[in-house]
């Protein structure tokens, strides 16, 4: 049995890392879809992010053949108000300001394509995060890092912004952006063992 391509739809460094590590060959594709903002979407926060995983998924699967495509798309949600990535240092100090001292929802859509069949399984991973109380001086010194750049609710759990961090409850990895545990299973649902596919540990 031959494993068909597997294209991860996002050039996400965080994201290519997480699956380098399981050793498996994929290739990286960023999707040419322009993510909607929470406030055009007609949903919740669950599924508005399998909505967009699913369209940057199809996207790339478009021209592509023989091959699983893997679109993710992760936000954060509290008390119904979705973080997404912040648009500049002000819009990230806002979103940290508000998560300060809370536990709040990290959330990613995970949507694979199978482009021959044109079957589609998708699942959203939700993980439960606390930060400790900041006070505004380590917010400040925090966001003159840059580290926000680029990241949903403005911080990175795998960076520096893991000291700020009390508790995780649920999957570390989603807190990343890629829930291997829920890929792994949805490749299952695609009748997918990635085990049969993995190098021997020597």
């Amino acid at each position: 049995m031959n494993l068909k391509n597997i294209i991860l739809a996002s050039e996400s460094k965080r994201r290519v890392q997480l699956l380098e590590e399981l050793k498996i060959p994929f290739k990286a594709v960023a999707s040419p879809f322009k993510e909607l903002s929470f406030n055009e979407f007609d949903g919740g926060p669950t599924e508005f992010a399998l909505f967009n995983a699913q369209k940057k998924a199809e996207e790339v699967a478009k021209n592509s053949k023989n091959a699983f495509v893997v679109g993710m798309d992760t936000i954060g949600e509290y008390k119904g108000r979705v973080f997404e990535k912040p648009n500049d240092r002000d819009h990230a100090k806002e979103m940290i300001g508000e998560l300060n001292g809370t536990t709040h929802n990290v959330i990613t859509g995970v949507c694979i394509i199978d482009t021959d069949s044109e079957e589609i399984v998708s699942a959203a991973e939700i993980t439960k995060v606390t930060f400790s109380q900041l006070s505004d001086n380590e917010i400040e010194s925090y966001l003159d890092l840059g580290e926000w750049r680029g990241l949903a609710c403005g911080y990175g759990i795998q960076g520096i912004g893991a000291l700020f961090i009390e508790k995780v409850e649920g999957d570390y990895f989603n807190v990343v952006g890629f829930p291997i545990h829920r890929f792994y299973h949805l490749m299952k649902e695609m009748g997918v063992n990635l085990l049969e596919f993995m190098p021997e540990i020597r």
